[in-house]
């Protein structure tokens, strides 16, 4: 987007055609790279953690909840915590299943 505004000049339109996103992204796109030289917004703040669950785990509680089908997500997180030293939110865990 920013090469096709900046070195190709296109027109917004012909960028919106060709991006497939709308105008207002195409503009919020062109100001972040005027702010931050950069598409990106360097000033967010990232939100949550990052999934700290490995497919060992995921195996892992799979199997237990075979075992234990009726399990609430605390039980499941304690479980996990002891087994694999992880600290898995009660949110990723239910995300996850």
């Amino acid at each position: 987007i920013v090469v096709w505004q900046y070195e190709m000049h296109l027109p917004i339109d012909e960028t919106v055609k060709l991006s497939g996103l709308c105008h207002v992204t195409i503009y919020t796109i062109l100001q972040l790279q005027e702010d931050f030289g950069t598409p990106e917004n360097l000033m967010a703040l990232s939100t949550g953690q990052h999934c700290s669950l490995s497919s060992q785990d995921l195996s892992y509680i799979q199997a237990f909840l075979h075992a234990s089908p009726t399990l609430f997500l605390d039980e499941i997180q304690s479980h996990l915590t002891e087994t694999h030293n992880v600290d898995a939110s009660i949110s990723t865990l239910s995300c996850t299943l």
